[in-house]
């Protein structure tokens, strides 16, 4: 059997803040990747999550 390239797009990327779908990746298999969209609120949540996990010893 012959694989051919179909267009369909499986890998997915999902704003980990309000789940909406940033974009779609041409991939092999079923994929799905958490970013951050450009949303306001989305990045003002990313903004603090990086103030808390900055510790310094």
């Amino acid at each position: 059997m012959e694989s051919s390239n179909s267009g369909i797009e499986l890998g997915t990327i999902i704003c980990k803040y309000c789940d909406s779908i940033i974009d779609t990746l041409d991939t092999e298999k079923v994929t799905v990747i958490y970013g951050v969209c450009e949303n306001s609120s989305c990045i003002s949540n990313q903004n603090q999550k990086e103030k808390v996990t900055h510790v310094e010893c």
